[in-house]
């Protein structure tokens, strides 16, 4: 009997096993919560507030938000600024003036063709053009003017004996046959013997009879004429050439119509001067003129063009611009709000990191954040683990045959003293635990005699095994099992940890004819050594956690997370694996059986590799 575990348990070191599950429950469900937290953007977001909330940049963007007002602002200086200049008489006649009726009435008659017309027709009048038509029309009279000097120049060359003789002659029937004889030969031949007439009474006869002759007879008349005469006289004569130069153009119509010009006292009014001078007087009595001469004359219309380029007025366009602007309305409205900083971002995000700092994990993750809370789950990883809540087995975890049964005969066998047989999964149960149940039955099986081998033989009892060997080895770490600790001491149940050969063993746990944990080993003789504690003290029926930690040559076990066994012992430097199975050493009475092994889960972890 182990006094130290009888101390334990009435000193209530060892604490019941569903205390320990329901905070390891606990422990384990505030680990996965702080590893959520830890990964989370959650905590990026708050970690990134807390800083930006604990900035001296941030406590001097709150000073500044808390301190704006729209008295003394820049804005304010703006809005001053432009009301004054809205006020400002040069502006707000301009103003009355830009989109008015009579500026757009004004604009578009500036650009008409009537407003265009008038001032051609009013520099017309203005520029002397009309006063020099109408003096020039004054000027032109009849009386006095060369056309009536060429034309009573022309009746009375008209009316002179010459030029009436001459027209009389010209191209006359006599003239024609006076030139007719003048150029015939009986002409010639008269003034030929005329000139011979005295030397040859021959020729004296012959003239003479020619002279009787009376084409030469009417030649001589006519040319003998005081009208022929007078036509010899006007062919080249000045009167004939002037007369001749003035006919033409006083006859033309152009001259005619001169005349008629000159002669009519209602010639200015037909003028285009006149005309021009009317349409001017028209256009100047048409409303459209009239306003627009006056409204072009206006002060205000004069204070709208001198105004319209200015720098002054530019610069108020920019102030109305920017104080009508939704960024404006938005900045007076924000300087003049008394609540602007808690609408602001920054107070937004300071609400948020107040609240997010109550937040039950976010106070949990600090308050463990640097603690030892979470030390196992930070240096230990699972490494192997099973619940049993299958209907089965699961066979890629434990096999039913040991490591030297597989190896050895391909079947599971007995030792020497064993009363059972260890079937290959037919005394296994896996019921949401592993049960492996001890039946009284008769069977045949195998038993190894170091002498002879594998003897066949037939045995009362079958129990079984399941091993991790083809699953699981670990050297170092932590390994764990619950075990409701129910010992026949006809029987015996063991948590093995073992390497490749039977021996040395670690029993995390064994029950039945030896309730202990410890080592065995075979010493130099042969012989079975075992170092260890017994656990007899324990509750019958009652569920505890069996642990072993591993580290190098440092042994340690504990039921229910307290300490009762730590040995030094080097011979554990290969990796081992679990056998977890039942022997029946002694008849077993009726009344205990079928004995049940149960084991409610197992895990194993190694250290985390950093």
């Amino acid at each position: 009997m182990s006094f130290k575990i009888f101390l334990f348990q009435i000193s209530g070191k060892i604490k019941p096993v569903e205390k320990i599950e329901s905070r390891r429950h606990i422990l384990h469900n505030e680990y996965l919560q702080f590893k959520s937290v830890e990964s989370s953007e959650e905590l990026k977001e708050f970690q990134d507030l807390e800083k930006l909330i604990t900035s001296e940049d941030f406590k001097e963007r709150k000073t500044k938000i808390k301190s704006l007002r729209f008295k003394g602002s820049d804005e304010e200086d703006i809005l001053k600024e432009f009301i004054a200049l809205k006020k400002n008489s040069q502006i707000k006649k301009y103003f009355q003036v830009k989109d008015s009726s009579d500026l757009k009435r004004f604009e578009l008659l500036k650009d008409s063709d009537k407003v265009k017309e008038y001032l051609q027709l009013t520099d017309f009048v203005e520029n002397g053009s009309y006063r020099s038509a109408k003096d020039e029309a004054k000027q032109q009279i009849y009386k006095g003017s060369e056309e009536k000097e060429q034309e009573k120049e022309y009746q009375k060359l008209k009316r002179s004996s010459l030029v009436k003789i001459f027209l009389e002659l010209h191209n006359s029937d006599a003239l024609k046959r006076y030139e007719s004889i003048a150029n015939s030969d009986k002409l010639k031949k008269y003034f030929e013997l005329l000139n011979l007439s005295g030397k040859d009474r021959e020729k004296t006869k012959e003239m003479k009879s020619l002279r009787s002759d009376f084409d030469i007879k009417d030649y001589l008349k006519f040319e003998r004429s005081h009208k022929y005469r007078i036509y010899s006289e006007a062919i080249d004569s000045y009167i004939l050439k002037r007369y001749n130069e003035l006919k033409p153009m006083v006859e033309s119509k152009e001259f005619k119509k001169r005349v008629l010009f000159l002669k009519d006292k209602k010639k200015f009014e037909k003028s285009d001067a006149y005309k021009k001078f009317r349409r001017l007087k028209e256009l100047s009595s048409s409303a459209d003129i009239k306003f627009y001469l006056k409204y072009g004359k206006s002060s205000i219309l004069k204070n709208y063009y001198d105004t319209r380029d200015t720098d002054i007025l530019k610069h108020f366009q920019e102030l109305s611009d920017r104080v009508s602007s939704e960024e404006f309305i938005k900045r007076k409205a924000y300087l003049e709000d008394p609540e602007k900083w808690k609408k602001s971002e920054e107070f937004a995000g300071e609400q948020r990191y107040s609240e997010m700092k109550k937040r039950p994990h976010l106070v949990k993750y600090f308050k463990y954040k640097d603690s030892n809370r979470f030390d196992f789950f930070k240096k230990w990883e699972l490494s192997f683990e099973d619940d049993f809540s299958g209907k089965e087995l699961k066979k890629d975890k434990w096999s039913v045959l040991s490591v030297w049964s597989e190896k050895l005969p391909g079947k599971n066998f007995s030792l020497p003293g064993d009363l059972n047989k260890f079937t290959e999964g037919e005394n296994i149960k896996t019921e949401r635990r592993l049960i492996i149940e001890t039946r009284k039955e008769r069977s045949e099986g195998l038993t190894w005699n170091p002498a002879a081998g594998f003897i066949p033989t037939q045995f009362d009892y079958t129990s079984g095994l399941v091993s991790t060997w083809k699953s699981f080895w670990q050297e170092n770490g932590i390994f764990e099992v619950k075990v409701r600790f129910n010992p026949v001491k006809e029987a015996v149940s063991s948590f093995i940890l073992q390497g490749e050969k039977n021996s040395p063993r670690i029993h995390l746990f064994e029950m039945g004819t030896k309730n202990r944990v410890g080592v065995s080993y075979s010493d130099n003789t042969g012989k079975l050594q075992v170092e260890g504690t017994t656990i007899s003290n324990l509750k019958r029926g009652k569920w505890y956690i069996f642990t072993f930690e591993k580290e190098g040559d440092l042994l340690t076990w504990k039921i229910n997370e307290t300490e009762i066994l730590k040995l030094q012992n080097h011979k554990f430097d290969f990796p081992l694996h679990i056998n977890i199975l039942t022997i029946v050493v002694d008849d077993i009475p009726g009344s205990k059986l079928p004995v049940k092994f149960q084991i409610n889960g197992v895990r194993c972890y190694k250290r985390r590799q950093n």
